[in-house]
């Protein structure tokens, strides 16, 4: 099932260890791939400095066009850290888990109209990789990154940035510098990628993905949200994974193609059986049902109970008891690794043919309301030949 063919025993084995431990990095050897156009320079091995392309003069992809996504859910605040042993008695609430100004206006409307069903969640992670991104001027490859069955050579090319406080969220990797087309996306397959990975049953693939800073994941108890925007220009295979947070084994939070089928998957933490104990749900929409050139939102939840829910352009397509069906579990509350655009073992991950345009992730369930408001469909089309 899932679509792996590891088992526990060999994870075991490693020691559930991060894909990109220090010791399995062997300083460069050689340059960046060169690009058609010649955006590569060599390979480095320490910071740069001034590390990013002028947005004007890096390459071009397909023609732009207006951005025709709406802002994503909820734009947060930054607050400042509370000061400790300020004296204050613990009577002023945690500046970081208010809601904005905006949402605490709506809500304070709603309630007064008797409408106040919708749960205002804290957003912790806004990927916007079509206008918040800062591509290297040298992009920095790693080689012999050991991957469970073979070593390999990664390109981190760009960075993900947060658009309202400039700090750096993620990781590019495998993907030509370009200006990405709004309308469909930041592509993490086709001409503008160029990551080789070898598939464990043999073939070699090419894949870009998203290295998320798994840092600023951190959720306060067991639910949380992810909604991803994308533009498909293909359809999916089996073990196109969308998005991808856990633990080694645990604490999986997984959107994918699998079996011909849009899936959410989870895990509980190592001490809960982890992926011995994995559920999921399965949306019932197949892989070829997804039309190229049109964009999609789809929505994972996992609530405070473990139960799931999962959502294609504010339409529940499926939910399940999930974890709840467990005679007990516990999940982590921070988690060591986040993709998108694969899973933790690239050996078994297959290209997402899609731009993506968005990736948010909440600590807390979202509810219906909030998702049919905020993520319902939007007849918008792109140009993806």
């Amino acid at each position: 099932p899932y679509g792996l063919r590891a088992t526990p025993p060999l994870c075991a084995a490693m020691g559930c260890a991060s894909s990109k431990r220090s010791d399995d990095v062997i300083q460069p050897q050689k340059e960046t791939p060169a690009a058609a156009n010649g955006a590569y320079y060599p390979a480095v091995t320490k910071p740069v400095e001034s590390a990013y392309h002028d947005g004007n003069n890096a390459p071009s992809a397909p023609p732009m066009g207006a951005s025709v996504y709406p802002p994503p859910y909820g734009e947060q605040a930054r607050y400042p850290a509370m000061p400790s042993g300020g004296g204050d008695g613990g009577r002023y609430l945690d500046p970081n888990a208010l809601p904005t100004a905006a949402d605490a206006a709506q809500l304070a409307r709603r309630a007064a109209a008797g409408t106040a069903d919708r749960v205002v969640v804290r957003r912790i992670v806004l990927v916007d990789p079509v206008n918040a991104v800062g591509w290297l001027g040298e992009p920095r490859t790693r080689t012999g990154v050991a991957d469970y069955t073979y070593k390999r050579e990664i390109t981190h090319t760009g960075d993900l940035i947060d658009a309202t406080t400039g700090d750096r969220i993620g990781k590019i990797h495998d993907v030509t510098p370009h200006r990405a087309d709004p309308q469909a996306g930041l592509r993490l397959s086709g001409p503008n990628v160029f990551g080789k990975y070898q598939t464990v049953d043999g073939p070699e693939v090419t894949l870009g993905s998203f290295e998320l800073d798994a840092r600023k994941l951190t959720v306060s108890g067991t639910a949380a949200s992810v909604a991803v925007r994308l533009v498909y220009t293909g359809a999916c295979v089996h073990d196109a994974h969308i998005f991808h947070m856990g633990n080694g084994w645990a604490d999986h939070f997984t959107i994918a193609h699998l079996d011909g089928f849009l899936k959410f998957s989870l895990s509980p933490n190592n001490a809960s059986g982890s992926w011995e104990n994995r559920v999921e749900v399965s949306s019932g929409i197949r892989d070829k049902d997804f039309e190229p050139g049109k964009m999609y939102t789809i929505v994972a939840v996992c609530t405070e109970e473990g139960r799931m829910r999962l959502y294609v352009d504010g339409e529940s397509c499926a939910e399940g008891d999930g974890l709840a069906a467990l005679p007990e579990f516990e999940t982590s509350r921070t988690r060591k690794e986040a993709w998108c655009g694969r899973f933790m073992r690239p050996d078994t991950s297959m290209p997402v043919r899609a731009g993506i345009l968005s990736v948010e992730v909440f600590d807390g369930a979202l509810d219906d309301a909030t998702v049919r408001a905020e993520y319902s469909v939007r007849e918008v089309y792109a140009d993806v030949g």
